[in-house]
């Protein structure tokens, strides 16, 4: 028996793709909500269909094309994205560091001339794992990065951008040449920059048919409503919270880390640092986000954009996002849908609804998004616990050490919070493929 923790995409994928190398071995998924996604599913609301923030396929990997192309099919169209940054009281396109012009004109020239400077210094590690802070200055210069990158990441994270490392983003940010700062300094626009210029979206449904299209075709090994309170490693078995005992030979999870690591039995730490699993699980840490969904009663908001970063501390929300000018069908005729995120840590006190819902409205009005007193017409909240993996120094040593420990007891974790890393949609899946792959491999050679 092959047990896998946790029904979003990477868990997911894994028993479909084990169904086809290993259709003699029988497996299992547990998933503890009602249904399956995860972070992936869709919430449909009066008419309104919010994501859980914004989840968009950037997709490479031609097998996982050809895997989602077969999963859904024409209901996926391409789209070019619509993305800006709200800073000094100017709307710019993103990328920030390609993009200058509209920002005041001593902003713009310091930006320019810092970047110059950067260039001429060396190019930070390629791991990654300098702090964010001095990452973000040896890269773009020190005006670009305390205009744009340093506000930015501290709202989302909750962290000075020295207390984290760059190891997250060193693979996604674009680095512009100085023709492209200038260019953009001067007015003209450049597009298609970074690892998303292009996406694909459903035509309808939200986000959530394509986990909806997965579970449908791994219906028979999906158990829902299947909550795990422990694993017991050396006798390789789950505990449910309903008292059942299932046991396995191999095991996947793809929950939280942290969360798996405070639910093993029967697995030691990390000798060689005096290190329990419980104490691994105690120093990893995250951020959490709530958003707050709006529904208003009008078109064309936001002048068409998909989502606007906001850096400015005087904004307490870090994004805000669309979704009905992503696609038409997130809204009812004549409304339009908003997304607005705030982060929190994980030890954070939340803020009441109504406190959070006072700050959306005050201000998307201050930007211009919504119009003076304009009537919120739906409002839905949801949280994502854990949101986003903090990249500390404790993460990586952390992350290394218990996936070693993990292996040896036959145990993989995968999937962006599974592996404890900054992922997307396709490496979701991709990570089911390879755990799939790895899995038939081992059993092959017993």
């Amino acid at each position: 028996m092959i047990v896998i923790l946790g029904g979003g995409l990477a868990g997911l994928a894994t028993a479909w793709h084990l169904a086809r190398r290993l259709p003699e071995v029988p497996r299992v998924v547990l998933e503890k909500e009602p249904e399956a996604g995860g972070l992936c599913r869709s919430r449909r609301r009066a008419g309104f269909t919010f994501d859980f923030t914004g989840h968009y396929l950037h997709l490479r990997d031609p097998e996982t094309i050809a895997f989602v192309e077969e999963l859904l099919g024409d209901e996926l169209v391409e789209i070019e994205r619509v993305a800006r940054i709200h800073s000094h009281g100017a709307m710019l396109p993103f990328p920030f560091q390609a993009n200058l012009h509209g920002l005041p004109a001593d902003v713009v020239a310091r930006c320019v001339l810092d970047f110059v400077e950067a260039s001429r210094g060396d190019e930070p590690p390629r791991d990654g794992r300098m702090p964010f802070g001095a990452w973000a200055r040896a890269v773009f210069g020190d005006a670009i990065a305390e205009a744009f990158m340093l506000p930015y990441n501290r709202k989302l994270f909750c962290r000075e951008p020295d207390e984290i490392t760059a190891e997250w983003v060193a693979w996604a940010v674009p680095r512009p040449s100085l023709e492209q700062v200038v260019r953009g300094a001067l007015g003209a626009r450049n597009e298609g920059m970074g690892y998303n210029p292009r996406f694909r979206y459903p035509r309808g449904g939200g986000i959530g048919i394509l986990p909806q299209r997965l579970a449908e075709r791994v219906a028979g090994d999906l158990e829902l409503g299947a909550e795990v309170v422990s694993i017991d490693a050396r006798e390789r078995r789950v505990v449910l919270a309903d008292g059942r005992v299932i046991d396995y030979e191999r095991l996947v999870s793809t929950l939280p880390l942290p969360y798996l690591l405070q639910r093993i039995r029967g697995l030691g730490g990390c000798p060689a640092r005096g290190t329990s699993l419980a104490e691994m699980a105690g120093r990893l840490r995250w951020t959490r986000v709530v958003e707050l969904g709006l529904g208003v009663a009008r078109e064309h908001v936001a002048d068409g954009a998909h989502w606007i970063y906001f850096p400015e501390p005087e904004y307490r929300f870090y994004r805000v996002g669309f979704p009905s000018n992503v696609c038409r069908a997130m809204a009812p005729d004549g409304c339009s849908s908003l997304s607005v995120e705030f982060a929190f840590g994980d030890r954070d006190e939340l803020p009441a609804d109504d406190e959070l819902l006072d700050a959306a409205r005050e201000g998307l009005e201050r930007a211009g998004i919504l119009e003076p007193g304009e009537e919120i017409i739906h409002v839905d909240r949801a949280l994502l616990d854990p949101a986003y993996v903090l990249f500390d120094e404790a993460r990586t040593p952390v992350v290394e050490a218990a996936m070693a420990r993990l292996a040896e007891a036959g145990i993989e974790s995968i999937g962006r919070f599974g592996a404890w890393t900054y992922s997307y949609m396709e490496r979701a899946l991709i990570d089911g493929r390879e755990a799939a792959d790895r899995l038939a491999h081992a059993l092959a050679e017993r």
